[in-house]
């Protein structure tokens, strides 16, 4: 079995104190989320998705197209289609997503995350670390899988905006993952992360709208009473996103740090965690 990964970023990749803080307030969370499709799957899975976008977000096509893009080309991101007003009121949106995780299960794909709790000091924090030993750990909790069950996988990301510099950086290490590291090789990587426009590929924007979730799922896992209002999304969407999730998505368990006064405003970060049920 051949698998192809599409994977998106959720959370976000700079510092965090508190949801109320006036800088660093974005999201506790940071990793890698979307799907692993067997690859003889691949052609279809897009079709699937690009007709299921089309069908729920008609009117958005319709009405919030600026330069009338072909459909195939328009995208709307995880994070607008996933607000609470939209998973209150939309029913189809709920029916949709859960049509599109069981499609994901039935045809032998999975949904994928691996991330952190940011439990250090802001001036400590090192965006570009972050993303590369995110990045690296990604792979390797997919070459384990894949290692246990005789397959190989290849992966493609959403293209970053940071520059030639950030990928060549994260390309080189996923490389050295590969053939240098001597105590875990990724024997069944066949290359390096490849990237892609989101708007070429349906792959890609449905990683997307995986991230959409996985980030409000676990956000409210490591700070419920910061953000008692994305409680719907656990309330929909967990035990789905468990049941087709692989085995080995979750977050990465850290203690909390003590925020100084004069960092932490009106509120100190809750303890740290990880989606529940993982």
């Amino acid at each position: 079995m051949h698998y192809v990964v599409y994977l998106d970023e959720f959370g976000h990749i700079g510092p965090y104190v508190s949801r109320t803080h006036e800088k660093y307030n974005d999201s506790p969370v940071f990793g890698f989320a979307g799907v692993v499709i067997p690859a003889q799957e691949v052609r279809e899975f897009a079709i699937y998705f690009y007709q299921l976008k089309c069908r729920l977000l008609a009117w958005d096509l319709k009405n919030k197209n600026p330069g009338n893009r072909p459909a195939y080309q328009w995208e709307k991101k995880g994070s607008a289609v996933y607000t609470v007003t939209n998973v209150e009121k939309y029913r189809e949106l709920r029916n949709a997503t859960f049509r599109l995780l069981n499609h994901i299960h039935s045809i032998g794909g999975h949904v994928f995350y691996t991330g952190e709790h940011k439990t250090i000091l802001p001036k400590e924090h090192d965006s570009a670390e972050t993303f590369k030993r995110q990045l690296v750990q990604t792979i390797r909790k997919l070459d384990r899988f894949c290692a246990k069950s005789d397959c190989s996988f290849l992966v493609l990301l959403d293209e970053q905006e940071a520059g030639d510099k950030w990928r060549e950086g994260n390309v080189e290490a996923c490389t050295l993952a590969m053939f240098e590291d001597p105590s875990e090789k990724c024997r069944t990587l066949i290359e390096p992360p490849l990237q892609g426009e989101s708007h070429l590929f349906q792959t890609l924007q449905c990683a997307d709208w995986i991230c959409g979730l996985v980030g409000r799922l676990t956000a409210f896992a490591v700070a419920p009473g910061e953000y008692a209002d994305w409680e719907i999304f656990h309330k929909y969407f967990h035990d789905r996103i468990q049941e087709t999730a692989l085995p080995c998505s979750g977050l990465e368990h850290q203690k909390a740090f003590t925020v100084p006064a004069e960092v932490a405003g009106e509120h100190l970060p809750d303890a740290a965690g990880r989606l529940a049920g993982t």
